[in-house]
């Protein structure tokens, strides 16, 4: 209510004054009043009558009466009898120095009120109303607010000798306000130094929630984190009952703090907060209590005599007023030893030795510092010293420019430096730092103008009445896994030999990269996800032991890398956008591969490459429990109302973004399940998304559990990355490490390729005549069941006319608008140029298409393209085929557009030897056979060999190849039937020789 009148009472004032005629017009009688009013507004102090031709800088002095506060407030008492006095000498030297030899200074004193808002503001009112044209006031904070609101208005300068309120810093409320005296900040900032120069890292608060408590709390987490030093705990204090201080303490002992600040000015409060800990035991060896003003006295007269040791080693910091070093203060020091003692000054005995801390040495400084200010306008005053004086004398003198930095002029008067910031505050300060002993206080440290010095002749005593210096927490634990436990080495082990079985692994695959295992799988793709496998070991190592910058940005980084290697290789293995259901043996494109995981790689890496630019990273030590801590990676210079401990916004979008690839990366595993053949590996990386997914679920609580629960967390997600990436590994290399150890134990130890399969690899027969042949060759069927004879029954009574077709494995792809909308797929191709028709089938049969087409054409061939032709049907859609070479490009070309070529023979099964069994046919196509019986390539026979034509097409199985018996016969040839696959394959087991379709980056190859 108070606080509200108050307000009132200062719109009213404003009202009043922009109303008024006589503001800023001649001195009122106020000028005149005595101290002998009971409770004036105004009185002037003495001074010699000015001059009429001199103009006079009216200066008001705004404080309480020191007889209204006097017994419920003795200690603003002195300082409004100190600051009086102080000011009548300041005036005094002014004129002695004659500073302002055509200025007359004139001191007059007004009347503020303690309890009464109201009554300040009308006397605020009053002052301006009387032509002030500066105030010193006033000494409370709450009144200050009041008078520097009102002359901010009207461009009057105020400085304050004892106003200490955080909220007189806002420029936009109180701009021309300032202060000699430090305020809540410069507290807060000699505390942190004291602390740093203590060699103290952390610290814990005890506040009181009003005004005060508030302003200190605020100032010292501003200055904690320009420091580097974490307030571990700032517990505040609602109620001061004695259970309420009780409860607060106990959460003090919890957060294992050891340096204490408590933020209050109230004696009586202090007194109680450190009875009660007393009790509890926080007044022995180990702690550390700072209070922010000199308590000796009050405890000395509260406690039992027996009792004052127990508070031996209690810390203080007082502002530092007897700054013996300053001559002005010497000075100011030996005009006071001469100066009666004020009747009403509480302790007389003190006046010489204590009188100037009051703050004297303030007000003092001023007096001082307005007087010079003046000098300084009047000097620099727009059209000279004369307009300046002239517009004194007229009462129009232009005081805009005299904010608070107008006045930084390099003065150093009894109280120090006085040098102001833009918001009125004292830069630096001057402050002692004492502990007490047997009831008195003796000072170990001054800080001057934020300059630690030590007093090499006192050694600091601690609590407990001990020299040793204490911790600043209690003797704590470290949380982090490290190698000097269990836990750590079993992460080292698992680790450490996963690194190692990868690298084992990726030197074979590079070396056996031909093995048709390895190839079908892509050797590629296989590489990706080792090197992903290892990127995820490595950042479960980084987790372990110390802390540091560049651990926290390389875990993260090495863990996201990893993962996308890995899930981001086996979308794009798994993802289709044609016929993903029906995935079959086609090797895996690199380019395509690489295109996919770089792009997964950019968008989900991004945010956290963005973050780490724009907020650094500090390992920062977070309190566990009471004996326990946790070093975590920490943005200091993030957001500080959000806690970044586990998850920070960029590492919460990374998150997502992998999250949604795990969903994709299984919805796909899902939907290619049903994919099965020799060399699939659909089983395989199904398992690994499922695994994969449930890992990300485990380990997705460990990012919003509390910091309570940190070892919960932090081995939640290293045993799901470790799990995850183990599983990966074997699942699908297990079997690739047999294959190929089973490989090498059948070769010479000497020669990983043997005399051999080198001449294997010569004479593979790969070129245009094996492209699925260029002369003709036959099929030998198997014997068939009574389903196949009775449909060659049917077959043979619909068909007796001769039709010629040509057939082959090719790779055909079908142009899309865009072209990573379109695959190449393994098709068996039978063309019937008569009818300018072909058929397209898997090669398995299980599927077919049928085509009318219109024309053939050559497609251009570029430097990474292979020999291609494409065929335009009849509903305008273009299919691309893709041969080995020129010859067999001419002759397929000639095929589809029937023409005649000369080894295209009427009687191509006379030119066959039936029992003369030869390799299969080219391997350029990855060379799976036809899944069709046709009798021959070039069919020109009667019926009797249609009934077998037909039988092909109604019924496709996979058949044995009869090629030419002149072709070269030193192949074992491969044991093929029909009995147990359902694609036809033409390596040999091992060693199937190097395709090169493969070095085609056109080719799209599979699983």
């Amino acid at each position: 209510m108070k606080g509200t009148a108050g307000f009132y009472m200062l719109l009213v004032s404003v009202a009043y004054l922009l109303v008024s005629p006589t503001v800023f017009a001649a001195p009122s009688t106020h000028l005149t009043a005595t101290h002998t009013q009971p409770s004036p507004t105004s009185s002037a102090h003495p001074t010699a009558t000015p001059s009429a031709h001199i103009p006079t800088y009216n200066i008001g002095i705004l404080f309480p009466n020191a007889s209204d506060v006097r017994k419920s407030d003795p200690a603003l008492n002195n300082m409004i009898l100190t600051s009086e006095l102080a000011i009548q000498l300041a005036q005094q030297k002014i004129r002695s120095l004659n500073i302002l030899p055509d200025v007359e200074i004139n001191f007059t004193r007004y009347y503020s009120s303690e309890f009464s808002g109201g009554h300040t503001a009308w006397t605020a009112t009053r002052m301006i109303e009387d032509g002030v044209n500066a105030v010193i006031g006033d000494m409370v904070s709450n009144t200050s607010e009041i008078s520097a609101g009102l002359t901010g208005l009207f461009q009057i300068p105020q400085c304050s000798c004892g106003a200490s309120s955080l909220a007189l810093s806002d420029k936009d409320n109180y701009p021309y306000f300032f202060r000699t005296m430090g305020n809540v900040v410069v507290y807060g900032r000699a505390l942190m130094e004291w602390i740093r120069q203590m060699n103290w890292t952390m610290f814990a608060l005890v506040y009181t929630d009003d005004g005060v408590g508030q302003q200190i709390l605020t100032s010292m987490l501003t200055k904690s984190y320009q420091y580097g030093i974490t307030p571990v705990s700032q517990i505040p204090l609602y109620n001061l009952h004695q259970d309420d201080v009780t409860i607060a303490l106990q959460t003090l002992i919890t957060s294992g703090s050891r340096v204490v600040i408590v933020a209050d000015s109230n004696p009586a409060n202090q007194i109680l907060i450190l009875q009660v800990a007393r009790s509890m035991g926080m007044l022995s060896e180990g702690w550390v209590w700072m209070l922010t003003n000199d308590l000796s006295e009050a405890l000395t007269e509260s406690i039992d005599t027996q009792e004052i040791a127990e508070f031996d080693g209690l810390m203080f910091i007082s502002g530092l007023w007897n700054l013996t070093n300053v001559p002005a203060y010497n000075d100011l020091y030996g005009l006071w030893q001469q100066q009666p003692v004020p009747k009403d000054f509480v302790d007389p005995f003190q006046w010489n030795t204590l009188g100037l801390s009051y703050n004297g040495p303030n007000a003092y400084s001023c007096a001082e510092v307005l007087a010079l200010g003046l000098n300084k306008a009047l000097n620099e005053y727009i059209g000279g010293r004369q307009q300046g004086l002239a517009d004194l004398a007229t009462k129009s003198f232009n005081s805009t420019r005299m904010t608070p930095t107008f006045y930084n002029m390099n003065y150093t008067g009894p109280a120090g430096l006085m040098s102001f910031t833009e918001s009125g505050d004292q830069e630096t300060g001057h402050f002692g730092l004492l502990y007490m002993k047997n009831g008195s206080t003796v000072t170990f440290a001054e800080l001057d103008d934020g300059v630690y010095k030590p007093n090499p002749n006192v050694p600091v005593l601690y609590l407990g009445s001990t020299h040793q210096w204490p911790a600043d927490m209690a003797t704590r634990s470290l949380l982090n896994p490290r190698s000097s436990q269990v836990a750590g080495l079993a992460i080292y082990a698992i680790a450490g030999i996963g690194m190692v079985l990868c690298a084992l692994t990726m030197v074979l695959i590079l070396c056996y990269r031909n093995l048709k295992m390895v190839l079908i799988s892509s050797p590629i793709f296989l590489c990706l996800q080792l090197v992903g496998i290892f990127c995820a070991y490595v950042s479960v190592i980084l987790y372990l032991n110390n802390v540091t910058v560049a651990k926290c940005i390389a875990r993260q980084l090495t863990l996201l890398v990893g993962f996308i290697l890995v899930i981001g290789s086996i979308i794009a293995k798994n993802y289709r956008f044609q016929n993903v259901y029906t995935i079959r043996a086609s090797k895996l494109q690199s380019v395509y591969l690489l295109r996919l995981v770089v792009l997964f790689g950019v968008v989900t890496i991004l945010p956290l490459v963005v973050w780490f630019a724009l907020y650094p990273i500090e390992p920062t030590s977070y309190l566990v429990s009471m004996n326990t801590y946790c070093m975590v990676c920490a943005y200091p210079t993030s957001n500080k109302h959000v806690d970044w401990i586990h998850l920070n916004v960029a590492e919460l979008v990374c998150a997502l973004l992998c999250y949604a690839l795990i969903v994709v990366a299984s919805l796909l595993a899902w939907k290619t399940r049903k994919v099965s053949s020799t060399w699939s590996e659909s089983q395989q990386i199904g398992y690994i998304s499922y695994t994969t997914a449930l890992a990300a679920l485990v380990a997705a609580p460990a990012f919003f559990l509390s910091i309570e629960l940190y070892q919960v967390a932090i081995y939640l997600k290293l045993t799901a990355i470790l799990f995850s990436a183990t599983f990966t590994f074997f699942v699908l290399f297990l079997t690739k490490l047999i294959f190929i150890c089973k490989y090498m134990a059948s070769q010479k130890w000497w020669n990983v390729f043997p005399r051999r399969h080198l001449k294997q690899l010569h004479n593979d027969g790969m070129g245009s005549r094996n492209e699925l042949t260029g002369k003709p060759f036959e099929f030998e069927t198997p014997a068939v069941d009574s389903d196949d004879s009775s449909n060659n029954a049917v077959a043979k009574n619909l068909l007796d006319s001769t039709t010629k077709a040509h057939e082959g494995v090719l790779p055909v792809k079908k142009k899309a608008r865009f072209q990573f909308m379109s695959i190449w797929q393994l098709k068996h191709v039978v063309v019937i140029p008569s009818r300018q028709t072909f058929m397209l089938m898997t090669t398995t049969g299980s599927k077919a298409e049928y085509h009318q087409y219109v024309s053939c054409q050559k497609i251009p061939r570029n430097d990474s393209d292979g020999y291609l032709f494409g065929v335009w049907t009849d509903d305008n859609t273009q299919l691309y085929f893709q041969v080995h070479d020129e010859t067999a490009l001419e002759r397929w070309m000639d095929w589809f557009n029937n023409k005649a070529r000369p080894d295209d023979d009427g009687n191509a099964a006379q030119h066959f030897d039936r029992g003369q069994r030869n390799k299969l046919p080219s391997t350029s196509t990855l060379g799976a056979t036809s899944g069709s019986h046709l009798n021959a390539t070039n069919h020109s026979g009667t019926m009797a060999s249609s009934d077998q034509f037909l039988d092909s097409f109604a019924v496709p199985r996979p058949a044995m190849y009869q090629h030419q018996h002149q072709h070269q016969q030193n192949f074992t040839p491969s044991v093929l039937t029909d009995n147990t696959g359902d694609v036809m394959e033409t390596y040999n087991f091992y060693g199937a020789a190097p395709q090169k379709i493969d070095s085609n980056p056109t080719s799209t190859f599979g699983w």
